[in-house]
């Protein structure tokens, strides 16, 4: 097997065993952080660490920073309000301009959040530790490409 085909058949097996553990989390006891925001999608998760690390944002904010319409933001909004992680505030001489903070349910989802991200953050580490600078190189010129293809 050359070693393009070698990569592929990695690839491939990389992306099975992903599906296979997301399809087995979903079936088994999760970890209290993972039961936590498995309710919630990525935008509306982002969302609220947006806004713990602004402390309140508007729809045209949470849009520029999550690359997102604002439609998006306005209907991944509506559970977070409907759940009370956000509440909705105005200012005083402009109702027009809607702000959000976080309620204290929202900081909680957003400290599991940032966690997990942490948690998997940690781990991708660990891989890269076992790599020397060309390989990791390589590695970075991979993932560079994958993401524009994607685009």
């Amino acid at each position: 097997m050359n070693k393009q085909a070698e990569a592929m058949e990695a690839l491939k097996q990389l992306i099975m065993k992903r599906e296979e553990a997301d399809r087995n989390r979903k079936a088994i006891n999760v970890s209290d952080e993972e039961a936590a925001i498995s309710d919630w999608t990525l935008t509306q998760l982002h969302i609220v660490a947006v806004i713990k690390e602004k402390e309140k944002a508007n729809n045209t904010t949470l849009a520029e920073r999550l690359n997102i319409s604002k439609p998006a933001v306005t209907k991944a909004v509506k559970k977070l309000l409907e759940h009370h992680m956000i509440e909705k505030t105005q200012r005083e001489g402009n109702k027009k301009e809607v702000h959000y903070l976080l309620s204290d349910s929202g900081k909680m989802l957003a400290v599991i959040h940032e966690q997990l991200h942490e948690k998997a953050e940690a781990r991708y580490l660990r891989i890269f530790e076992k790599f020397n600078t060309e390989e990791l190189e390589t590695i970075i010129k991979f993932l560079n490409m994958m993401t524009e293809n994607i685009k």
